[in-house]
């Protein structure tokens, strides 16, 4: 039998709010992860066996900020198909949650801070830059072949 192709399915999140007029998004600063370490990233992590997309990234809210999401708040905003890193990523966003919003995995994280959109850090992982750029456009669906994604 013909062996199929699987990617790892994941899921980032966009949360964002209004602050003085303009729309600000959160982002994580990773640390001690081996992975794009002090580089500011979306939130968000892998999809597990016998997970759904909206289950995923509630989880995954939970874990990484301490908030809890609502699926009916939940709208996917991106999907990009990095076949040849084997990824399937879903940029999901929303603007509502419960809770304190703060750090739940600080082995893994040093800070979450709030941006404006239109005024993004330096450090930025490159990927989600364009990912936002190709929101902010109208894009739903990007197939590049991101070199250095693993």
């Amino acid at each position: 039998m013909e062996k199929r192709y699987k990617s790892m399915i994941v899921v980032d999140l966009i949360l964002t709010r209004e602050e003085n007029g303009k729309e600000q998004v959160l982002l994580a600063l990773r640390k001690n992860t081996g992975y794009n370490d002090g580089k500011y990233e979306l939130p968000g992590g892998h999809v597990e066996e016998n997970e759904d997309l909206m289950e995923a990234m509630i989880r995954e809210a939970k874990e990484e900020l301490c908030i809890n999401l609502k699926r009916e708040n939940l709208k996917i905003e991106h999907i990009l198909h990095h076949f040849k890193g084997n990824r399937l990523k879903f940029i999901i966003s929303t603007k509502e949650f419960d809770g304190d919003l703060k750090i739940g995995e600080p082995d893994k994280c040093e800070k979450i801070q709030w941006f404006n959109i239109d005024c993004l850090p330096n450090n930025l992982e490159e990927r989600v830059k364009k990912e936002l750029q190709e929101i902010k456009k109208g894009i739903f669906y990007d197939n590049s072949n991101w070199e250095n994604l693993e």
